[in-house]
């Protein structure tokens, strides 16, 4: 009688007894095959590949190295003593730092990029701050004969703080613009960069009250002066600049009321209330004084 190997396969299959009696007679061969295997990865070298059977936990290969444990499924890296020693000797070592004359540690220098300069990092923060103010944008390197060394924002930006970062990114944007487009909210508070788009080719309306994005009050685009309510921008542009402020207009308007004459030599208001239209200003030594010019 002749069984082919399905009827085997499904004789097994429906026998459980069979089934243990199988297994358990493969078990011990099995762990004693899977630990020779462990056992002999200790003789490869860091190039050679082990394979694990496939009664362990895992089917995939591993790559034993030097400093690897084969007892731990993970493989922990371990520094040599001599990486150990690098590493504390770097800590210890120290740097005089040129600006301000101090000893530090070399974790905290910063060198400059284009020369062998290196400055602790406090230093150079407070050298980019102090360019800045200066309106300075393109940074070289604190050793006045020193040309190759350079500082750029990129290079600077883990040790700036973020807001002298910004400031730099917003003035070496400011300083790609040209000077006749660009220009400051005239409220001192507020001094807002902004840009003029209009080119004078008569494409642009021109725009007289305007408003500033940053501090939301109005001021007049032509003259680049807060707005001068009551007053258009040619008259305005006839004061001298110590009566262009919100009182000296308001009281050239009540003059303007009140038909007031003003002497052209010293600037005096005067008010009529009798007597003839020509008079002399006694502040401007006795000159001449016309109200019917002046009204």
């Amino acid at each position: 009688m002749r069984i082919n190997r399905a009827e085997i396969i499904e004789l097994v299959n429906d026998n459980r007894e069979l089934q243990e009696t199988i297994m358990a007679s493969h078990l011990p061969q099995t762990r004693s095959r899977t630990k020779r295997m462990i056992i002999d990865r200790d003789a490869y070298d860091h190039h050679d590949e082990v394979s694990i059977p496939l009664s362990s936990p895992s089917s995939k290969k591993t790559r034993v190295g030097k400093g690897e444990s084969s007892n731990s499924p993970s493989t922990t890296i371990i520094p040599s003593s001599a990486k150990k020693k690098e590493a504390s000797s770097f800590k210890k070592k120290t740097f005089v730092c040129k600006i301000c004359i101090e000893t530090k540690p070399y974790s905290e220098s910063f060198a400059i990029m284009g020369c062998t300069h290196c400055y602790c990092s406090d230093c150079v923060i407070k050298y980019v701050s102090s360019k800045l103010d200066q309106n300075i944008t393109q940074i070289r390197c604190p050793i006045p004969d020193c040309n190759k060394g350079v500082l750029e924002p990129e290079h600077c930006r883990a040790i700036l703080p973020p807001e002298v970062f910004d400031k730099w990114g917003s003035a070496l944007c400011e300083s790609a613009i040209a000077a006749s487009k660009k220009f400051y909210c005239p409220y001192k508070d507020c001094s807002a960069f902004m840009i003029d788009d209009d080119d004078g080719d008569g494409e642009v309306e021109a725009i007289a009250k305007a408003g500033c994005l940053y501090c939301n009050r109005y001021f007049c685009a032509q003259c680049k002066v807060p707005w001068h309510k009551g007053i258009d921008c040619s008259e305005f542009q006839k004061l001298h600049e110590d009566e262009r402020e919100r009182e000296d207009i308001m009281l050239l308007k009540l003059a303007k009321k009140k038909k007031w004459a003003r002497c052209p030599h010293c600037k005096a208001y005067v008010e009529k209330k009798g007597g003839c239209n020509n008079m002399f200003c006694r502040f401007a030594f006795l000159l001449p004084l016309c109200f019917l010019s002046s009204c």
